[in-house]
């Protein structure tokens, strides 16, 4: 009763409740459409909520690579008492550190720090520091010193296009999940009707053995048909439980929750989808396609980005760093204390230029051909993708029609084969066949029908398959895709 109560306030939270969806007891199941189907798998399926996790990592993550170019600011303090004694005279001594410091780094590489040092003993002695470091070689420039940056805002447009992939392959695999399930339900309502006719023969078979018209043993034949026919609607009801617990995966809910499915309008399902011209399906599938865009922002990022870094790092290191400082004056005079500061007579100036000349570094070699060989092979499977997602693009385009032919010969198929049932039932009813000719056509019929079932979901996925080939799929069912 509870895990009833809970999945129905699971189904009223997403804001598309049906009228059949509300049970009136707790003994009967919820049922649900295919698109409330769908719609429940956007909120409730792992992997949709494991890539929305995934994202908000990465937003910190780009959050903390933007806060490298903003003030940073450190705190140190320290308390220290000492007590010594020398020759039966003992002292004891107070001291107190406090250092504030900021820092801040530009999109250049300057790198400034302010410091303020405050040493508190016997006497009050304050200092104010200012150093600024400027790379003036290696780590000079935005491209190198916001990789990083870039990097991680890539990555955070990546992980955006994995909520959408997710959604996307999260709702096709409910559609075909939900077709496997529609499929079962068709070929168990084909069995039952095998059965019902393998019945009926046997009753018929019956009157006329006992009216003398036919040889007892023929009872044996359509009592095996109903054997036969009998076996095969217990298999197909097992294999219609399966789908449903492949249904229930595919949604994302617990096996054990009690839902029926409702039946599909397959006309209205197929008016859902419109089939491009094969041009715009090639176009469509390379603008849209999730891995090949991914490939692109990779390519286009951190690879050659990799490149200009292994670049940089061969370069030789000059570094300008300036450094000022006013107070910390000595003793307890005039010039000391707070007055250090703005006297202009406690002051130090210092400049620095330190140049570091890599020789030979073989290290440093070796990552800029890797960069360079990175770029190059990233070239080529992008160019192999390309054509491996156009080639899909193809085959998708391709199958619809030859998909849509294959229903219209099993739909000419079934018609035909009912037809030709009604005459051989007719023969056999005026003795003109017998048991055995009439199971076979009862089989045939059987086939028949089962290929039908099979040719409709065909299609349908084929109209599934190529929408999420082409990127379309979210568009379709009006699902929106919510980022962290």
């Amino acid at each position: 009763m509870l895990r009833i109560l809970f999945f129905t306030m699971l189904v009223c939270a997403t804001g598309f409740v049906h009228a059949d969806v509300l049970p009136l007891a707790a003994e009967k199941p919820l049922t649900l459409s295919l698109n409330e189907a769908i719609l429940l798998a956007v909120r409730e399926n792992p992997n949709v909520q494991q890539s929305q996790l995934n994202d908000v990592m990465q937003k910190f993550a780009l959050h903390v690579q933007e806060w490298q170019f903003q003030p940073h600011y450190a705190f140190t303090a320290s308390r220290t008492i000492a007590s010594s004694t020398r020759e039966k005279i003992s002292e004891t001594s107070h001291q107190t550190y406090v250092q504030p410091s900021t820092s801040l780094l530009t999109s250049v590489g300057t790198q400034f720090t302010v410091t303020s040092i405050n040493n508190i003993s016997n006497h009050y002695n304050p200092g104010l520091s200012l150093q600024v470091m400027q790379p003036l070689m290696r780590g000079f420039g935005r491209p190198i010193v916001e990789a990083a940056l870039y990097n991680a805002r890539d990555s955070e447009t990546i992980s955006h296009l994995n909520i959408e992939g997710t959604l996307r392959t999260t709702v096709t695999s409910v559609i075909n999940a939900y077709l496997d399930v529609i499929s079962a339900q068709h070929t168990v309502e084909n069995d039952q009707k095998s059965v019902e006719r393998a019945e009926k023969s046997v009753q018929q078979t019956a009157i006329f053995i006992k009216a003398g018209h036919k040889a007892g043993n023929e009872l044996v034949t359509v009592q095996a048909d109903v054997a036969n026919a009998e076996t095969a609607l217990e298999n197909d009801k097992n294999n219609l439980d399966q789908m449903r617990y492949a249904l229930l995966q595919a949604i994302g809910i617990d096996p054990s929750t009690p839902v029926t499915f409702t039946n599909l309008d397959v006309q209205s399902l197929t008016q859902k989808y419109h089939i491009p011209t094969l041009v715009d399906a090639e176009g469509m599938i390379l603008q849209h396609d999730i891995q090949y865009q991914t490939d692109q922002i990779t390519y286009e990022g951190a690879t050659k980005r990799a490149l200009v870094t292994a670049e940089d790092n061969t370069r030789w290191q000059l570094n300008l760093t300036v450094k000022t400082g006013v107070g910390q004056g000595a003793g307890g005079g005039p010039d000391a204390g707070l007055n250090s500061l703005f006297n202009n007579i406690n002051r130090t100036n210092s400049a620095e230029l330190t140049l570091e000349v890599p020789i030979d570094d073989q290290v440093a070699k070796e990552a800029v051909v890797n960069a360079k060989v990175a770029i190059r092979e990233a070239a080529l499977a992008l160019k192999q993708e390309k054509w491996m997602k156009q080639t899909n693009a193809i085959n998708g385009w391709n199958t619809i029609g030859s998909a849509e032919r294959a229903l219209n010969f099993a739909e000419n198929g079934a018609r035909l084969q009912h037809e030709t049932y009604e005459i051989s039932y007719k023969k056999y009813i005026y003795g003109l066949i017998d048991s055995t000719a009439l199971q076979s056509v009862q089989v045939q019929l059987v086939a028949a029908d089962q290929a039908l079932v099979s040719a409709r979901i065909n299609y349908l996925k084929a109209l599934v398959n190529l929408d999420l080939l082409i990127g379309t799929t979210l568009n379709t069912w009006k699902v929106a895709v919510r980022y962290s």
